[in-house]
Formats: C-alpha cells, structure tokens, sequence
C-alpha cells in the first residue's frame, strides 16, 4: 500500500467530515451500490485495487494455480482449491478430483494444517462441500475420481473422529 500524501489524507478528512454532517438518509446508507462506490474509492485512494475478485474467480484462480503449480503456494489457494475440488472449471471441464496426483497433494497439504485449527476447518469445510457435489453425480467405480473419494473419506475419518454429517459415497459399478 503506497503512502497517500498528506494533501489526500486532508481532502479525505474533509469529506469525512462533510459526509457524517449529513443525516444517515442524505448518505445512501442501506445502499449497497452507493457503499460500494464509496468503498471503492477510498480503496484506490490508499493505493488499492479496482474490483477486488469475486469468490468465483478466486475459486477459478486457485484451482488453476495447483493445477499449473503442482500445490496451493497459499492458504488461500489451498482453501479455495478444496472448495472447487469437484468443480470443472477450465475449457476441457477437467476437475482437480478426477486428477489423482493433485488430490494427494491437496490433502496433504490440509493434513499438514491440524496444528492450526482454524485453517483446517476452513479447508475441510471446502472439501465437504466438494464432497457432497461430486455425490450427487454416479461415478464409475473403477475411475480415478472415485478412488479420490475414497481417499477423502479415509481422510475424514483419520481427521476427525466426529461424524461430518455427509453420507458415504458408494461408486456405480462399471457397466
């Protein structure tokens, strides 16, 4: 974040001021657009980015970078990669769960965050939810996905004692 200069931090100052003279009604207060410009404009003031990324793109992002990457090189990647696990998401519709190789990797990589508690359920809060959509489709037993999903489910196990509330996954036999 670059330093504004104290000229900026005046006129930022000034129509702080003015603004909160208003009656909250005056300030478009309750309107998301109008926050949002606001918002916008003391980001780029303080040297911040236009349009911050949605959770989509990040999910899109992410998955793309441990695809290219070979691993999430972040904590945030690596959520979002769990998340979007069962997700196609490029032009070939490929997902990171049929793709054995980066599956390991990512769960690794979660195992490795048991000693932060907070992190690791952020990440298997994702890889539950990626679970629970690749449930839905019927899956050849002998795929790489469904022993992907097998994998996870041995992981939820060996992670949490508890039960995750998600029905185990059995594959349809291969016709």
């Amino acid at each position: 974040m670059k330093n504004p200069q104290p000229d900026t931090l005046e006129k930022l100052s000034a129509r702080l001021a003015q603004t909160l003279d208003g009656r909250p009604r005056q300030l478009a207060w309750g309107d998301p657009q109008a926050m949002r410009r606001s918002l916008e404009a003391a980001r780029l003031t303080f040297g911040g980015r236009r349009g911050m990324m949605t959770r989509e793109a990040r999910l899109v992002r992410s998955i793309l970078a441990v695809r290219l990457q070979g691993r999430a090189a972040s904590f945030v990647q690596l959520k979002y990669a769990c998340l979007g696990l069962a997700q196609p998401v490029d032009w070939e519709a490929r997902r990171l769960l049929d793709e054995e190789p980066l599956c390991e990797i990512l769960l690794r990589q979660v195992a490795a965050l048991q000693g932060d508690p907070r992190r690791f359920a952020a990440c298997l809060r994702g890889l539950r939810k990626a679970r629970q959509m690749a449930s839905a489709e019927v899956i050849p037993h002998a795929s790489p996905c469904a022993r992907n999903l097998e994998r996870l489910a041995r992981f939820f196990l060996a992670s949490s004692p508890a039960d995750d509330g998600i029905p185990a996954r059995q594959p349809a036999a291969e016709a």
